[in-house]
């Protein structure tokens, strides 16, 4: 295979997870990371291609392509672990340049809200995007892009406006998200996320998306020649989405339709658009998003 096209989905699956109260088991290869990974099996003019559908695990999960330029590997991946990327790093220059690098993998641990989880949150949701970005930034191809994948919860309407202000500003650096989100887990070990602005308790998984749609953007802003944006996939139909919903209420749409918008903004012409949060205007909306206030 020569000069194959290099694609990293993070998160690729999901590992199956028992959640006792809800009585609900999270299974393996129903997550927005898969049906992204089908979806560039099958684009038109990706290949040669090496796809690389890490997990934590390093789970071969049976992806397949009828093309024979177009190759999955599965490496172990844990985004919380530097010297897990490092090491994944250092397995991926083996190949050449990344052309796209989609970073899914995420974790809502907010059904058993505390401050534990809350660290564990923001530091794969958070910190280890952050890191990923950091370290493949320069393993880039001339036209490589990031994509990385925020929610609906990033929005900043619930917070104060002080704190609104603190995650626009244009000014801001990655050591001022840092604070924010050292000062929010003060806030959660001290119960008083109310009253310093968050908006309320079990926020978690919401901070540690507005951060990542705020650490797109400065990494954007420094990084002028790399495509990096961040988007919403809207409201899926795994087992992780119907965590928010209720028996009456289901999320609408498939992880293949969840994938449309990170599918376009790693491969789609964007007109030079970078540092930005793409959306749907609702999140039960099937297009392939626009650019949206966050």
């Amino acid at each position: 295979m020569s000069n194959p096209r290099i694609i990293i989905v993070t998160g690729a699956v999901r590992p199956s997870i028992r959640i006792p109260q809800l009585s609900l088991t999270l299974r393996q290869n129903r997550g927005i990371g898969k049906a992204i990974c089908d979806l560039i099996l099958t684009r038109p003019n990706i290949a040669p291609l090496k796809l690389f559908a890490a997990t934590r695990a390093g789970t071969d999960f049976g992806l397949h392509s009828q093309d024979g330029d177009r190759q999955v590997l599965y490496p172990k991946l844990d985004i919380a672990d530097p010297d897990s990327i490092k090491a994944f790093a250092g397995e991926v220059k083996q190949h050449g340049k990344v052309d796209v690098l989609i970073n899914n993998a995420g974790v809502n641990l907010d059904n058993q809200y505390g401050l534990d989880n809350a660290r564990t949150t923001l530091d794969v949701n958070y910190k280890g995007t952050l890191q990923m970005c950091q370290t493949f930034i320069p393993l880039l191809s001339s036209e490589g892009r990031i994509v990385n994948l925020s929610s609906v919860g990033s929005l900043l309407k619930p917070y104060s406006e002080t704190l609104q202000a603190r995650f626009r500003d244009p000014k801001a650096s990655l050591q001022d998200l840092d604070a924010i989100a050292d000062e929010y887990l003060t806030t959660v070990k001290d119960h008083n996320e109310v009253s310093s602005g968050y908006g309320g308790t079990g926020r978690s998984y919401s901070v540690s998306k507005a951060l990542v749609n705020a650490l797109t953007s400065i990494l954007a802003r420094d990084n002028p020649s790399t495509s990096i944006n961040c988007c919403c996939p809207g409201w899926i139909a795994t087992d992780m989405g119907r965590l928010v919903g209720s028996r009456n209420v289901q999320p609408p749409k498939s992880p293949e339709e969840g994938a449309k918008i990170p599918m376009r903004l790693g491969f789609a012409d964007l007109g030079g658009v970078t540092g930005r949060y793409w959306a749907n205007d609702s999140i039960r909306g099937r297009g392939e998003g626009s650019v949206q206030e966050w």
